[in-house]
């Protein structure tokens, strides 16, 4: 059985996350680059540049590689400015991860030992779920290439920070007093920038 994946495709960040797209599927059959590439029918060069984000492929390319990997590619259009509840979830985070990007500036050395420490036992933890030992190996890289390089993933816009964030090491770093003035705040900033979006939650609420 093939597997569909959704490759979302928007002005600010087509074909950014090629490489990692590539590198999640790849890892996730357990396979080399050698071996991914003899399959795909590129040289393994070529799939070393892709997935260091050092080349863009092309669709028809991208498309190919994941076809090797037993995958479809899927394009979609989609709008930066959507207000639906996935929408909301992952500004949300942004907003919370923002707090942490102020502890980390703070004091940084104890914000990445957290991090490095949740990735430690984490790795038990999940050690029969290659997608989440992919996105912890993926987050090792990111600590030990410093402060900037964590700001970026923790604030950035791209598929491959969103999809990180889903398993932030960054657990325990703010208090639970923070966490909630954060999430008090995003809620306020939420219902302000989309009262139709809040009214409804609010009607639902009301009918159970």
């Amino acid at each position: 059985m093939r597997c569909l994946i959704a490759y979302h495709w928007s002005v600010s960040n087509a074909m950014r996350n090629a490489g990692a797209l590539v590198r999640a599927r790849r890892t996730r059959l357990g396979l080399s680059q050698r071996a991914a590439a003899r399959v795909c029918g590129i040289p393994q060069s070529m799939l070393s540049r892709i997935e260091s984000g050092q080349t863009d492929p092309s669709v028809t390319t991208l498309a190919r590689v994941l076809a090797g990997l037993g995958a479809e590619l899927y394009l979609e259009l989609k709008s930066l400015e959507t207000g639906g509840e996935g929408r909301r979830e992952k500004q949300q985070s942004l907003w919370v991860n923002r707090l942490i990007v102020g502890e980390l500036t703070r004091d940084p050395d104890r914000v990445v030992a957290v991090a490095r420490d949740n990735i430690t036992r984490w790795r038990d933890i999940h050690a029969g779920r290659p997608s989440i030992l992919a996105a912890l190996d993926r987050w090792s890289e990111i600590l030990d290439a410093g402060v900037e390089s964590i700001v970026a993933t923790l604030t950035g816009q791209s598929e491959e920070a969103e999809d990180l964030r889903q398993n932030s090491p960054f657990a325990g770093v703010l208090s639970q007093k923070q966490r909630e003035q954060a999430l008090g705040s995003f809620r306020r900033h939420w219902e302000h920038r989309h009262p139709d979006a809040a009214a409804g939650v609010e009607q639902k609420s009301l009918a159970r």
